[in-house]
C-alpha cells in the first residue's frame, strides 16, 4: 500500500496576526477538513493521519508587539494631549484672578462674602462702601498674607448710634448688646436709651477689635492724601487733613480742589476780581457800605482771603479768613484798622481757615465798627496787614 502525503496549507496560517487561542482552534479545524476533502478520491479510506507541522509564528508575534507599542504611544500621546489643556484652562483661570484683583481693590462683605483680598479698604460716604468700590460687583476672593478686603452696605454701623460720630475704643455695651461710645455713656447717665438697661461698664471687645484692625484710607483720597489709619481714628486725621477739598470763593463758580488747586485756578479765571497784596505790608482796602466781602490774593503764593463785612443797626462787623484746610498747619495773623480822623478802631487776630466759604456764614471774630463811623463816609478805608506766623 502505498501513502501520498498531503500538503499543509501553512500559508493559510502566515497572513493571520494576533490570533487568538479560539481562532487557532478554528484555523486548526479548518486545515482538517481541507486534507478530509483532498482524500475523497483516494484508494486507501483508512489512511493513517499525516501529523501536523509545528507553525511558525515569530513574524505573527513581532507585529503584534508592534502594533501594541504604536497603541501604547498613541495612549500616551492622548494623555499629554489631556494634561495640556487641563494646564492651559487653569492658567487662564489664575489670569482672570488677576485681572479681576487688578480691577478693583477688593471687597468683602460682613455677610461672609469675600472677594480678592488686598492690605487696605477706603472709606467712602459718598458711594456708603469701605474701598470705593462697586457693592453690585462679584465679592469672591481668598485670604493674602492674612488681610481681606472689605465693603459695608451701610457703613453706619460703625458709628455710635447716640452721637453718631464714628466708634473709637473703648466701646461698651449693654446687656441686649446696644453699644454706644464713652462719652455718651456719661451723657446719657449710664441708661441704654434702647432698653433702659445699665450701660458703660461692659466693653464690647468684638467691636473694639473690628475697630482696631479695620485700616481705611482718607476720604480726601481722591484730592491726593496716601494715609491710610484705623477707622477708630479716622475723624481725628480728617479734622486736620490738608487734603480738605475747598470751594471756589468767586461767585457762580462751582469749582472744588485741594486749596492749591482752588487757589491756582481762581488765578487763572477769576484773578480780575480780587485785590491783589503782598505779607508783610500794609494796604488800604475800601469797601462799600453795602457791600459784604472783598476777596484778597496773595501776588507771591495766590493764597486766597475774604474780608467779610456785615452791617447792623449798631455799625458793621468786619473779620478776614483764609480760604483753605480747617486745620492746616500755615496760620497767619492779620491787622485790621479803621479810622475817621478823630478815632480808630483796631482789631488784631489770627484769620480762620475756612474751606468752604460763604458770605452768609457766621462772623466768629470780628471789628465793630460804629454806625457813626460808617455813615460818615461813602465807603470805609481799612489799612489790612497780614503775616505768617
Amino acid at each position: 500500500m502505498v501513502l501520498r502525503k498531503q500538503p499543509l496549507y501553512l500559508h493559510e496560517i502566515a497572513i493571520r496576526v494576533n490570533l487568538s487561542e479560539e481562532e487557532e482552534e478554528m484555523a486548526r479545524v479548518s486545515v482538517g477538513r481541507e486534507e478530509d476533502d483532498n482524500d475523497e478520491g483516494s484508494s486507501n479510506p483508512t489512511r493513517r493521519p499525516v501529523p501536523k507541522r509545528r507553525r511558525t509564528t515569530a513574524g505573527t508575534f513581532s507585529c503584534s508587539v508592534g502594533i501594541h507599542q504604536q497603541e501604547e504611544e498613541e495612549e500616551r500621546e492622548r494623555e499629554r494631549v489631556v494634561e495640556e489643556e487641563v494646564e492651559e484652562e487653569a492658567e487662564e483661570e489664575e489670569e482672570e484672578d488677576r485681572g479681576s484683583e487688578s480691577e478693583s481693590e477688593g471687597t468683602f462683605r460682613l455677610s461672609g462674602d469675600r472677594r480678592v483680598p488686598v492690605r487696605e479698604s477706603k472709606v467712602s460716604r459718598e458711594n456708603m462702601s469701605i474701598s470705593g468700590e462697586d457693592p453690585d460687583q462679584n465679592l469672591e476672593g481668598s485670604r493674602v498674607n492674612g488681610s481681606i478686603s472689605v465693603t459695608l452696605s451701610d457703613p453706619d454701623v460703625l458709628d455710635c448710634s447716640i452721637c453718631f460720630e464714628h466708634l473709637c475704643v473703648p466701646v461698651f455695651q449693654c446687656e441686649n448688646g446696644h453699644i454706644a461710645c464713652a462719652s455718651c455713656c456719661i451723657k446719657i447717665a449710664n441708661k441704654c436709651p434702647s432698653c433702659c438697661l445699665p450701660i458703660g461698664y461692659n466693653r464690647c471687645r468684638a467691636m473694639e477689635n473690628v475697630l482696631e484692625s479695620l485700616k481705611v484710607s482718607c476720604v480726601n483720597n481722591r484730592y491726593g492724601c496716601k494715609e491710610i489709619l484705623s477707622y477708630s481714628k479716622n475723624t481725628e486725621h480728617e479734622n486736620a487733613c490738608i487734603y480738605v477739598p475747598c470751594l471756589c470763593p468767586s461767585h457762580g463758580c462751582d469749582f472744588i480742589g485741594t486749596s492749591a488747586k482752588v487757589y491756582a485756578h481762581f488765578s487763572d479765571k477769576h484773578a480780575s476780581s480780587a485785590e491783589h497784596i503782598s505779607f508783610n505790608a500794609v494796604h488800604p482796602i475800601y469797601i462799600e457800605k453795602g457791600q459784604r466781602h472783598i476777596i484778597l490774593q496773595m501776588r507771591t503764593e495766590g493764597i486766597l482771603f475774604i474780608i467779610n463785612h456785615a452791617s447792623d443797626r449798631v455799625g458793621s462787623a468786619i473779620n478776614i479768613i483764609c480760604v483753605g484746610p480747617a486745620r492746616q498747619k500755615r496760620r497767619f495773623s492779620y491787622e485790621l484798622v479803621v479810622t475817621d480822623g478823630e478815632s480808630s478802631f483796631k482789631l488784631e487776630s489770627v484769620a480762620e481757615s475756612v474751606p468752604n466759604w460763604s458770605e452768609d456764614s457766621p462772623l466768629k471774630k470780628f471789628l465793630v465798627v460804629p454806625k457813626d463811623v460808617v455813615n460818615s463816609s461813602a465807603r470805609l478805608k481799612l489799612d489790612v496787614l497780614i503775616e505768617e506766623k
